[in-house]
């Protein structure tokens, strides 16, 4: 669970971005949806729930559309009108739940995957690193024991009289 905050966490940013553009696409869809739908769904059974009328049920029709949920009914409702047609209500919901839905959508995924991808790099570069440090620790411990053996070395050799030839030794290396 760690993992998956961390990761959104870092990928905030990019979210950020891709939230303004999809918005941006939201509004700027709402706004053809009123053009070319607004005050066209005056059917005899009444007004569809879904429909182009004022700006905030349009925005909620547009996101309906974009989310797939039982969108439809809204183009069915569309291509009921006779003053629209029926080529442009297929174009308009194709292009949106193209752009919307496939791409922008799916933006969503690719940051989060890219992410994920990225924080398991660093699980391996941490893991690289944990074995640089434990090399080097086993590297600085076996140093530490050689001076010890040396020095141990060096005073029986200086009991025994040899200490002279033993400095000699170390001085050439």
């Amino acid at each position: 669970m760690q993992v998956i905050i961390a990761v959104i966490q870092k990928s905030a940013g990019s979210f950020a971005y891709i939230t303004m553009l999809l918005f941006v696409f939201i509004f700027i869809f709402t706004l053809l949806g009123m053009q070319l739908f607004g005050g066209r769904f005056d059917f005899p059974d009444g007004k569809p729930r879904g429909n182009y009328d004022t700006f905030n049920i349009a925005l909620v029709t547009v996101f309906q559309v974009l989310t797939m949920e039982n969108w439809q009914t809204v183009l069915f409702d569309s291509m009921r009108s006779d003053e629209i047609g029926l080529i442009v209500p297929a174009v308009f919901y194709i292009a949106w739940i193209f752009i919307g839905n496939f791409i922008l959508l799916n933006l969503f995924l690719a940051i989060l995957l890219d992410s994920f991808l990225d924080e398991d790099e660093g699980d391996d570069d941490d893991i690289l690193e944990a074995e640089r440090a434990a090399k080097q620790i086993k590297q600085a411990k076996i140093e530490k024991e050689k001076q010890r053996r040396m020095k141990k070395l060096g005073t029986t050799m200086f009991k025994s009289g040899s200490y002279q030839q033993w400095k000699d030794t170390q001085t050439l290396k």
